[in-house]
């Protein structure tokens, strides 16, 4: 049955008849993570004289292994009834140099929503008109670097370096199954295509000691985590109902998400039933030794346990636990909810008092907070949002308390999410609020503040994965973002400004190696590949 992207407004429900049609056609792990542990990522680069070859190849992978978005859900709840393996899991996304491969027309390519209708340019710090709006996916992520503030391509790992066509995503729970996907795979595009590189992710667990009225509950409560040590994936905007069984919504009335913030019309598919989604890849290594070391420098410089420390860089415990509803080293001493809780906002701590402004779960998703200076109204807000999918590489989490025995490299995130606009949420995110001085809350050092406060600075950088490239900036910015500097001395309390030494300061432990912006097609366009023809476009001398 058709569906309108702009006629839903709510999570919605994947049982009832007329999204049949639609989940079946939409490929697996946009509205709801794929949920197996272990994953390989197959990034390819075509060979230029076996188009044909290439388009066949692609139908018989859309037509004999992608795993429907439709599958994909049947099989999780099946899993929760008989605990039954769901099997692999397959996806396919091309980048915008796979469609021109594929010879795909422009105006049949993907193209951002543009939902909030930005302008090209807007004036910059200087007067001048900076460029603001664009493509991202058309562009390219590479083409990027400079809004981003990413590092030189020179610096990425060599398979990132060269142009990319598509990817390919495999998923098991079987390390075995996952391996012997990968080998059938690989020998079916060797007369096809070059592999540039194969990223292999590995879903980290830990257990946190925590207990409830006395009864231990580290078994009940989701404990995946990233390579710093803390519970990853935890706020996600919800496109299905039964993502919100059991949800609190006192505080946080806006879990649910429509489905426009990750879809839209797959110009080559089933009109209204045919949807695709923009796909970020960013390989993000963590230097584990040297957050650590600056958790704990931070901690000693304001005489705060190591705990409170890293909590105030992230804006949660170790274990999950929001600052801002929790003092201390963490854990629910007050609560008798045996999950992470998300039901919060910042509506109690105005100045940043529990949790900094620069924590990361802040600038990341300020839960409102920016309605009304940086944002025009809640729906603008929430409209930045995005569906993360990363999962962790390079091997086990280290646990050592010595610091010397941490990694400094080698081990990070592969960080994925899907939008309906890469510069709208993606780019928006890190650009925008994450690399921005200026946001959250500028201008605090102001003595007309309340409460006047002469210790406090600009908010500065994301102290996890805000990034800064010398005396680089955003030109819509116009200044070089800086590591934060203010901390709350004790939960609850004024900033302090404490001496910290450079290579200890928070915001440049995260960086990264490569990726590439995709748009994960219907499974639809995909398998008619091969006999869609399209109308030659007219020159612009035509025009």
């Amino acid at each position: 049955m058709p569906l309108s992207l702009n006629s839903n407004f709510e999570p919605i429900d994947q049982n009832q008849p007329i999204y049949q049609d639609f989940l079946e056609d939409l490929q697996g792990n946009i509205l709801n993570g794929h949920g197996r542990d272990h994953a390989v990522h197959i990034f390819l680069s075509f060979k230029p004289e076996k188009k044909p070859e290439v388009k066949t190849w692609i139908a018989k992978f859309a037509t004999t292994k992608i795993t429907s978005a439709k599958s994909q859900l049947n099989a999780s709840e099946e899993y929760k009834i008989s605990k039954t393996d769901a099997g692999l899991f397959y996806h396919f996304a091309l980048s915008a140099s796979g469609y021109n491969y594929l010879e795909v027309p422009k105006s049949k390519q993907p193209h951002g929503s543009k939902l909030q209708n930005r302008p090209d340019t807007v004036p910059s710090p200087t007067g001048e008109p900076a460029p603001f709006y664009a493509d991202s996916f058309q562009k390219g992520m590479k083409s990027r670097q400079e809004v981003l503030l990413d590092p030189s391509v020179d610096t990425w790992d060599d398979g990132f370096k060269n142009p990319i066509d598509a990817v390919i995503i495999l998923a098991a729970d079987s390390p075995a199954d996952l391996a012997n996907a990968q080998l059938e795979i690989s020998k079916e595009l060797a007369d096809i295509g070059a592999i540039a590189t194969i990223e292999t992710g590995l879903t980290l667990r830990r257990k946190f000691e925590t207990t409830v009225n006395g009864t231990d509950i580290q078994k009940q409560f989701g404990n995946v985590v990233e390579h710093f040590g803390y519970a990853d994936g935890v706020s996600q905007p919800a496109f299905l109902k039964k993502q919100l069984e059991g949800v609190s919504k006192k505080y946080w009335q806006n879990p649910g998400a429509p489905l426009k913030l990750v879809l839209i019309d797959d110009p080559n598919g089933t009109p209204s039933v045919s949807f695709g989604s923009f796909l970020v890849f960013r390989k993000l290594e963590q230097n584990v030794k040297g957050f650590k070391t600056a958790e704990a420098k931070l901690a000693l410089s304001l005489g705060l346990p190591k705990e409170l420390g890293g909590a105030m860089a992230v804006g949660r415990y170790e274990d999950g636990t929001p600052l801002v509803l929790q003092p201390g080293d963490g854990g629910w001493a007050e609560s008798t909810n045996p999950t992470i809780p998300n039901d919060f906002n910042y509506s109690g701590d105005p100045d940043a008092l529990k949790c900094p402004f620069h924590a990361h779960i802040r600038k990341s998703n300020p839960r409102l907070e920016s309605v009304g200076s940086f944002a025009e109204s809640n729906e603008v807000e929430l409209g930045h949002r995005i569906a993360r999918r990363g999962i962790t590489y390079g091997g086990p989490l280290s646990t050592s308390s010595d610091l010397e025995e941490l990694p400094t490299g080698g081990v990070g995130l592969l960080f994925m999410c899907y939008q309906s606009d890469i510069w709208e949420q993606f780019e928006f995110i890190q650009r925008l609020w994450c690399n921005n001085p200026n946001f959250l809350e500028p201008g605090k050092s102001d003595i007309t503040s309340t409460p006047a406060n002469p210790n406090y600075d600009k908010t500065g950088l994301d102290a996890v994965i805000g990034q800064q490239q010398g005396e680089k900036f955003d030109p819509v910015i116009g200044e070089a973002p800086r590591s934060p500097q203010n901390w709350p001395k004790e939960w609850g309390k004024p900033t302090h400004k404490p001496t910290i030494e450079p290579e200890n300061q928070f915001g440049q432990f995260v960086t990264l190696k490569g990726g590439e912006y995709f748009f994960s097609p219907s499974i639809t366009f995909l398998k008619t590949l091969p006999s869609l023809t399209f109308e030659e476009e007219p020159s612009e001398i035509d025009c």
